[in-house]
């Protein structure tokens, strides 16, 4: 069996693919799939928006000789999905290709999906490994999971605060206009804090 030092090396892969689909993939999660066979990647593949197909399947279909799939290892930053949405089930195609080994990152906790994924592939005789970079795999979906788990949406809180601990300076010469309290630089750095 493959030591963990190398799974997490592809399940990191996996993360950064799924990175490239933000913004365009919600209310469904980021996803990225990287398949290996002889320690080499012989695909990968991210969900690029929203009602294309999934990583896994943009994964399947970038490997060149499809006969190599039947001694290779997927791995996936979520659990494969598990019904008919927009797009077929990622977990059946998997299982019908014969794909012997599955990592991922985290399940899916979606009521639809949490678990179902993996039992599909578990009954074909799939070996499925579960919770590689887990926090990381979590992280980059956290509005996802919140939505999921705590039926509420992602919620960030912002604002700017003086030395002092004001949230708002005197008004500039009794206008009606409030004075600024950040700059343009602290307003980008925000911004790209929250995306």
């Amino acid at each position: 069996m493959i030591n963990s030092t190398v799974h997490e090396k592809y399940m990191q892969r996996c993360i950064e693919l799924a990175s490239l689909g933000l913004g365009n993939t919600a209310p469904n999660p980021m996803v990225g799939s990287v398949i290996v066979c002889d320690n080499k990647i012989i695909g990968e593949g991210y969900h690029s928006k929203i009602g294309l197909p999934h990583a896994e399947v943009n994964a399947i279909n970038s490997v060149k000789d499809k006969s190599l799939l039947k001694k290779s290892t997927l791995y996936v930053s979520l659990e494969p999905c598990s019904h008919f949405g927009k797009t077929p089930p990622c977990a059946n195609l998997i299982a019908e290709l014969g794909i012997p080994n599955v990592i991922i990152g985290t399940i899916d906790s979606a009521a639809h999906v949490s678990g179902k994924g993996i039992k599909i592939l578990r009954d074909v005789g799939c070996n499925v490994i579960t919770g590689v970079l887990e926090a990381e795999a979590r992280e980059l979906n956290k509005r996802f999971f919140t939505f999921h788990e705590k039926k509420r949406p992602y919620i960030i809180l912002k604002w700017a605060e003086t030395k002092d601990g004001f949230i708002d300076k005197e008004r500039d010469n009794n206008s009606q206009q409030p004075v600024s309290i950040t700059n343009e630089l602290s307003n980008r750095l925000v911004y790209k804090l929250i995306s």
